[in-house]
């Protein structure tokens, strides 16, 4: 008789017990198949006298028959999902990150109770997973999102559907990996079955440019000068507000006009710890900042009465002030918050602005010819993850690409010589 491979493995439970896992070839009707199975034991005599069963097969070839368990309850979708978020923190994601899956999650949950009718204390069984169910409540959302009438006036937008939808795959493939503990889940399907295309952009305007932005930082200097002095750093660095709120006195090396970058958008950002050159300008801009912090832990934006220790980002009048230049007709309109969006980005509009304007630059390091600003050097200086294989191998732009590409980036414009019309069309950008 040939001898059967299995592998063997123990996890151990409360109360003493433990699972014993393994996978063997099983013969049913002349076909063979490789099977995962398991049984439970309790104490740790009957593991030790079941795996000696187990190991016995390697030499008889015969099949180990575990208790016999007819699963007739499927498993808990619900269940699943939180278990999902649990692995989502095992690999370091954000808390921030997390509580964004919680919501959207909660939210989808809602949405499946509603359109297949399952009371509140009733279990949503892994079994409604199919592709009808994602059809439903896509429909259901977009019905929403046409009367405005979801729950707390959040409506789910093209985008938003195809994030909760993806969510939701994401469950089910994790559920899928796992029979034991969810029974039932049915096979996967594939994700165009189930995930819309991601919204088109149609509608949506040009970044700003430097100039509009300049107008904004105007502006934001008539209410303080912390204000104008925080838009014109985000300007200068295309860095997301919260990078830029939270930068130390001992992240800035101004001789040499490097920037250490310590808060990340994920984990893995912020662990990265790049430094970034920034245009003199901005060390300039900063001077009185630097002086005045004492402390190399001091934040050059600080706030004492705020218990995180730094200005929080006034989003709220930040667009205002998109608002009142955009009726001045200083920018064009739909800027901050595009038509395509039901939710307005005013500093967010200030990252777009510096990545746009550098990508149609041209520049010349050491003397070659000129060439246009990469995609990687750019990414680099404002943070975004790299996705490309020869960018997650190999080094990132070079520190000549990167304080070449800074030095075309242009100084603020404090004193406004550039109005109306000229701020939409002047500039290489």
């Amino acid at each position: 008789m040939s001898r059967n491979n299995i592998a063997l493995s123990i996890d151990d439970l409360p109360g003493g017990r433990f699972k014993v896992r393994w996978r063997e070839d099983v013969v049913t009707d002349g076909v063979r198949e490789r099977k995962a199975r398991s049984q439970v034991v309790s104490d740790k005599g009957a593991r030790d006298a079941l795996v000696g069963k187990l190991r016995r097969t390697l030499e008889t070839g015969e099949v180990y028959e575990p208790s016999a368990r007819v699963v007739t309850t499927a498993g808990d979708l619900e269940r699943a999902a939180v278990d999902w978020l649990l692995w989502q923190k095992s690999r370091d994601r954000k808390q921030s990150t997390r509580e964004t899956y919680k919501g959207d999650l909660e939210r989808i949950m809602g949405t499946i109770r509603r359109v297949r009718r399952i009371p509140s204390k009733t279990v949503i069984p892994v079994t409604v997973l199919d592709v009808g169910l994602f059809t439903s409540i896509l429909n259901h959302w977009a019905e929403e999102d046409a009367a405005r009438n979801a729950p707390n006036g959040r409506a789910a937008s093209p985008d938003r559907r195809y994030t909760l939808s993806t969510r939701l795959y994401r469950v089910w493939s994790f559920a899928h990996s796992q029979p034991d503990k969810y029974p039932r889940v049915p096979p996967l399907v594939d994700r165009g079955l189930v995930i819309p295309p991601p919204s088109g952009k149609a509608g949506a305007p040009e970044a700003p440019t430097w100039a509009e932005c300049d107008v904004i930082v105007r502006l934001g200097y008539q209410r303080s000068v912390d204000l104008g002095d925080l838009l014109a750093t985000e300007r200068l660095t295309g860095l997301r507000v919260q990078q830029v709120v939270g930068i130390r006195r001992r992240a800035v090396d101004p001789v040499n006009g490097m920037l250490t970058v310590e808060i990340g958008k994920s984990k893995a950002e912020e662990q990265e710890r790049r430094t970034i050159p920034v245009p003199r300008s901005l060390m300039d801009l900063w001077h009185a900042r630097l002086g005045a912090c004492s402390n190399p832990n001091d934040f050059l934006f600080p706030a004492p009465n705020n218990k995180s220790g730094h200005v929080e980002p006034p989003t709220k009048t930040i667009a205002t002030l998109w608002q009142q230049a955009e009726a001045a007709a200083l920018v064009r309109p739909n800027l901050y918050q595009p038509l395509n969006r039901r939710k307005g980005r005013p500093n967010h509009a200030f990252r777009a602005a510096y990545m746009a304007g550098l990508q149609a630059m041209t520049v010349e390091i050491n003397g070659s010819p000129v060439q246009q600003v990469a995609d990687r050097t750019i990414d680099f200086l404002v943070g975004h993850r790299a996705d490309d294989t020869r960018a997650r191998h190999y080094a990132p732009a070079t520190k000549e690409a990167l304080k070449a590409a800074v030095r075309l980036v242009a100084a603020v414009d404090l004193k406004g010589t550039k109005v109306g019309a000229e701020n939409v069309v002047q500039g290489p950008w």
